[in-house]
């Protein structure tokens, strides 16, 4: 089987789990040990279909992170 390699660079893409920053409906949940693949030299990020919609599925049943917004007074 071909090794997957980056569109950008043309590195080696090797699998990994990784903690994600996921937002759905305008709130951001954190996910950890998401299964992606992963550009060994630029760190460009694959996601499978599959993944992408367990992502979305998960943040829907999630408490979203609170996001503050920076005021300057």
């Amino acid at each position: 089987m071909k090794e997957l390699e980056c569109e950008y660079c043309a590195a080696a893409i090797k699998p990994k789990k990784i903690t994600v920053e996921h937002w759905y409906d305008g709130n951001l949940v954190i996910i950890k040990d998401v299964p992606v693949g992963v550009c060994n030299q630029c760190g460009e990020r694959y996601y499978d279909a599959v993944t992408l919609e367990q992502l979305d599925i998960i943040a829907q049943e999630r408490i979203p992170v609170p996001v503050m917004v920076f005021a300057t007074s």
